[in-house]
């Protein structure tokens, strides 16, 4: 989902959630012992989860997105931030299919883009096909553990109204299961960045065969 930012006088206004994504990055490769392969950043909008992924990792990004604008935003973000890995920008909604080989990644995320899917049932079961035996996908809109907690309560309450004002509702955690299930997932669970957390967090799969 590309994140609006307001623009005066030519600058993009500092957004808040900016600070999350190196933290967001730094946890995935504390959790998952990232260091190479190929990495899908789906609904990469803005491109700030993949591209700190490739600042503190030698992987392959795939910038993956159906807005064209958003793509290139995600292009702008990767120049600006110099890094050194082979990055790809492709333009593909996730719910028609990814024009990926079965097996092809090593590491799956979307971060804020799962409540925007049409058809999140076949948006997952899309994200296991690519997925390589072995390797990790997370589906979902967390913010992270390594985030304060006076900065948490604040983002998650900006979340909650902003897609209140689209009519979004972001899933339960057991709304996120049911579509796990629905989608044939064998092997994931539900994450949640804090205690008695209920939306948001993440589908996080593992596939073992």
């Amino acid at each position: 989902m590309l994140i609006k930012q307001e623009k005066q006088k030519g600058d993009f206004l500092y957004s808040p959630l900016l600070p999350i994504y190196p933290m967001l990055a730094q946890q995935f490769v504390d959790d998952y012992h990232l260091e190479d392969g190929i990495c899908l950043d789906i609904g990469t909008g803005n491109g700030f989860v993949g591209t700190e992924l490739a600042k503190i990792t030698n992987m392959s990004i795939y910038y993956v997105d159906k807005d064209v604008q958003a793509l290139e935003f995600a292009r702008r973000t990767a120049a600006e931030a110099k890094i050194d890995n082979q990055v790809f920008f492709i333009e593909a909604d996730v719910c028609a299919g990814l024009p990926f080989a079965d097996q092809f990644a090593d590491f799956i995320v979307s971060r804020g883009s799962l409540w925007f899917w049409e058809d999140k049932i076949k948006g997952v079961a899309e994200v296991y096909r690519v997925l390589k035996v072995g390797g990790t996908a997370l589906i979902g809109g967390g913010l992270g553990r390594y985030i304060p907690l006076s900065m948490r309560k604040r983002l998650m309450q900006d979340r909650i109204d902003m897609l209140a004002k689209q009519g979004i509702k972001r899933p339960s955690r057991k709304e996120m299961e049911q579509i796990a299930i629905n989608a044939g997932i064998p092997s994931f669970r539900i994450v949640q960045d804090s205690i008695g957390q209920d939306t948001g967090g993440w589908i996080e799969i593992h596939k073992h065969v």
